[in-house]
């Protein structure tokens, strides 16, 4: 009986094994890859991608290559994937193809892999990658002396820097690549004007709209003559966005309505950045100019457009921002909310994923869409009472402004005078640069009490004088010994004569002279102005910015910065 049972179950467990092998024997023949012969790269890429049977399409795609072929199919596929948006899996074949590039020494292909990794990496907004990225393909053409490669590299660094608060250093590697052009097969053709079109990125990232203006009056000029659409469609983007700055806003509408007509007749590749910028900025000048209804028709064209992947792209977090505010100035607070929800959320999502180059606006104002949040939703709660709570909640953001609005002006107006007087006293020393020498009866009015020969007075005096015309004073080991041990006397008997016969301490006596040259220096001298805070106060034997702010505001009741831009000011206004 056991024996029976037993020849049962070897049996029952025969068969499952058969029914199994068969099922995977089966299973095997359909997953064996068709040809790829007529495929085109879209198709292959998809299926080498796919994970359930990706793995032989990938086998048979790289089969029977030679190491150079190996390296073209690895590029094909990187773009292939590019182009169908699977940035993450594109980066990996870049990544293999700039290994096997290096290894059989193709620079040309070394430098295109390295520079596609840093463009796909942008697209997923891995901004600090993206500069790595870039710094290497730099490194590459720097390498092989090839212009070309270099000004490419350049252009990536000069779009991605100011995205991490680097717009300055972006403005210097612009001037830079500038110059490389002119050397180079670039020089007034298509990538020119994309160089001059990511350089007037980085202007308008750093705010400066004035000089903006030149390099895209420069690049319209130069894409309209080579009939380059996609370049003259960014330009016009971005001379709309100057014109709104301006408050020209029939301007700024012209030249981003220019824009959409180009997208509307042409056809643009990558087209989302463009696309959504146009709409965006035309739905700002309508909100500029109270028309609340046309700005959430063109952001609503955003919102319709933008796809998932695209939700944590700051333009588009932008676009749904300004949607919200837009909803609230029509009364329809249900919609505002729901959207600013979306909003923080968002936002949340890109914190999680700790991107360094989150937009400032997000940094600084998350409490305050919680804030409009919740006092959107109070007044959904409240009745007939909710619009006069909210025109007493007009009226005091209206009150303060005004007051913020009156301590600005009456600051301003305090530094115009004080900067006003300064200049009168810089004024007046240039026109007594012969200081007097001291006399022996100067000196014995000026003399309290100080046991010490007049002779020896005058004689330090005179040392000191010479020092001051010296400019020993700009030394950073400027001290009380080190004067001293110049002067040839001692610290207690200089300290004693620079009270007596300067009317000040010493460190005053110093802290004074240091300034007083800063300000004639800075007002004469337009490179000195052009230096940072921390160099002038390097310049000047400072050890620190802090400290040089702090003594120039208490000699002259302005900052720095202030009297700079003021001098810069009368600079621009006397050609």
């Amino acid at each position: 009986m056991n024996k029976t049972l037993l020849s049962k179950s070897t049996l029952f467990f025969l068969f499952i094994n058969i029914c199994v092998s068969i099922a995977a024997f089966s299973q095997q023949k359909i997953v064996k890859p068709e040809s790829l012969k007529n495929k085109s790269i879209e198709e292959i890429a998809q299926l080498i991608t796919d994970k359930k049977i990706g793995e032989p399409y990938e086998k048979q795609f790289f089969e029977g290559k030679d190491k150079n072929e190996h390296l073209d199919n690895l590029i094909d596929l990187g773009i292939a994937l590019y182009n169908l948006k699977n940035y993450k899996q594109s980066i990996t074949y870049f990544i293999k193809a700039e290994k096997l590039a290096k290894e059989i020494k193709n620079d040309k292909l070394l430098f295109f892999s390295v520079m596609k990794q840093s463009h796909c990496f942008l697209q997923i907004w891995k901004n600090e990658k993206a500069i790595q990225a870039y710094y290497k393909a730099l490194t590459i053409a720097k390498a092989s002396k090839n212009i070309n490669q270099e000004i490419i590299a350049y252009s990536g660094l000069i779009a991605v820097l100011p995205l991490i608060g680097k717009a300055d250093k972006a403005i210097d590697f612009s001037n830079y690549a500038l110059q490389l052009v002119k050397k180079s097969s670039f020089n007034n053709k298509k990538n020119h004007v994309r160089l001059l079109t990511t350089i007037a990125d980085a202007y308008l990232t750093k705010g400066d709209y004035q000089n903006v203006q030149t390099y895209i009056d420069k690049g319209i000029f130069m894409a309209k003559k080579l009939t380059f659409k996609e370049g003259l469609l960014d330009l016009y983007i971005k001379k709309g966005r100057v014109f709104r700055h301006k408050k020209e806003l029939n301007l700024a509408l012209e030249y981003l309505h220019k824009a959409t007509s180009i997208m509307e007749k042409d056809s643009i590749a990558h087209k989302f950045f463009p696309f959504v910028n146009a709409n965006y900025y035309l739905a700002r000048c309508h909100f500029d100019l109270q028309e609340y209804n046309e700005s959430i028709n063109y952001l609503q064209k955003v919102t319709s457009f933008v796809t998932d992947e695209d939700l944590e792209k700051m333009n588009v977090i932008d676009a749904y921002y300004l949607l919200a505010k837009s909803y609230v100035k029509i009364d329809k607070k249900d919609k505002a909310i729901e959207l600013l929800d979306k909003v923080i959320e968002l936002k949340g999502r890109v914190e999680s994923k700790k991107n360094k180059t989150i937009n400032e606006f997000y940094e600084q104002d998350s409490v305050k869409l919680l804030n409009q949040i919740e006092g959107l939703q109070g007044q959904l709660k409240k009745d007939k009472t909710t619009k006069t709570y909210l025109l007493i909640w007009i009226a005091m953001v209206l009150l303060a402004l005004i007051a913020l609005v009156l301590i600005y002006v009456r600051k301003q107006q305090a530094n115009q005078k004080k900067f006003k007087t300064l200049l009168q006293q810089i004024n007046d020393l240039e026109l007594n640069k012969n200081k007097t020498d001291y006399t022996n009866n100067q000196l014995k009015k000026n003399k309290k009490n100080l046991m010490i020969n007049d002779d020896k007075v005058i004689d330090i005096v005179k040392k000191l004088n010479k020092l001051e015309a010296q400019e020993y004073f700009l030394n950073v080991n400027c001290n009380l010994r080190a004067v001293a041990k110049k002067v040839k006397t001692n610290a207690t008997y200089l300290s004693q004569i620079i009270n007596n016969h300067k009317g000040k301490k010493f460190n005053d006596y110093i802290n004074d002279l240091r300034i007083e040259y800063a300000v004639k220096k800075l007002k004469s001298d337009k490179r000195f102005r052009s230096f940072s805070i921390k160099g002038i106060a390097t310049e000047l034997g400072y050890k620190s910015d802090y400290s040089f702010a702090k003594h120039f505001k208490n000699k002259t009741g302005i900052n720095p910065s202030y009297y700079i831009k003021e001098i810069n000011k009368l600079a621009e206004e006397e050609k």
